[in-house]
């Protein structure tokens, strides 16, 4: 009588005998329940690698759509900032246009200079350029004053 497993015929496997080359009955491996417990555990097991797998994957996905919508953020604060440029250079160059200098001058009661007004100072032809003498200093005397003027400059 067959007493392992749910089904009610039992499974026959034959082998055939090398030396006798008859057919010889063979019985099936039942499996214990043991290995029944293993393979549950594999099988547990496997599921929560591949649910790891998965939250892991869609966990970096969801990090790189939030940089990407830091990126995009920084883009738009950088558009915003060069059209605000681009109104300050606008309003600048209107500034630098004569017509409305002389408006303000004429508003703020300036008015251009005459030629009394106006004072040269002469400087003269004289060169005031100072060059110092470098002395040919030469081996080991010249190493350490390169490296205490090095040094000089560091600290």
């Amino acid at each position: 009588m067959y007493t392992y497993g749910t089904s009610a015929l039992k499974k026959e496997y034959y082998s055939t005998d090398s030396k006798k080359g008859a057919k010889v009955k063979k019985m099936p491996k039942v499996s214990s329940r043991r290995n029944v417990r293993l393979l549950k555990k594999r099988v547990i097991f496997a599921i929560a690698l591949v649910f790891v797998m998965a939250f892991t994957v869609i966990l970096r996905y969801a990090i790189i759509a939030q940089e990407y919508g830091k990126l995009t953020r920084a883009r738009e604060e950088l558009e915003l900032v060069n059209a605000m440029v681009v109104e300050k250079q606008v309003v600048a160059a209107g500034n630098l246009d004569p017509k409305r200098i002389e408006q303000e001058a004429e508003r703020l009661g300036l008015q251009q200079l005459s030629d009394r007004q106006i004072k040269y100072i002469s400087l003269g032809n004289v060169d005031n350029g100072e060059v110092l003498k470098t002395e040919s200093i030469g081996g080991m005397s010249a190493f350490i004053n390169q490296l205490s003027g090095i040094l000089g400059y560091l600290y």
